[in-house]
């Protein structure tokens, strides 16, 4: 199977989720919890780039291998530079 990437720049303003801006991209992504941090549905990996450091809700929600290998909740980043992202299959 091949894998294909399809990549999209997007100027944003800080104070905005990931969360936020993937829906108003029209980024299909489970939020049931409506970014609150709570349900972990909307989990992407950080690639690159910088971000906020874990919240206290990815801190409780997410193990420690999981955080190093760059997994965060799309609802609980912000103040993005540079982030490249990826969503993980389901």
């Amino acid at each position: 199977m091949a894998k294909v990437t399809f990549e999209k720049k997007i100027e944003v303003k800080n104070g905005k989720t990931l969360l936020d801006i993937a829906k108003k991209e029209n980024v299909k992504i489970k939020a049931p919890c409506k970014g609150k941090g709570k349900c972990g549905k909307c989990l992407v990996k950080v690639i690159s780039g910088k971000a906020n450091p874990p919240t206290k809700n990815e801190l409780k929600g997410l193990s420690e291998k999981k955080l190093k290998e760059g997994y965060r909740y799309a609802c609980e980043i912000t103040n993005m530079e540079d982030l490249v992202v990826e969503w993980p299959k389901k």
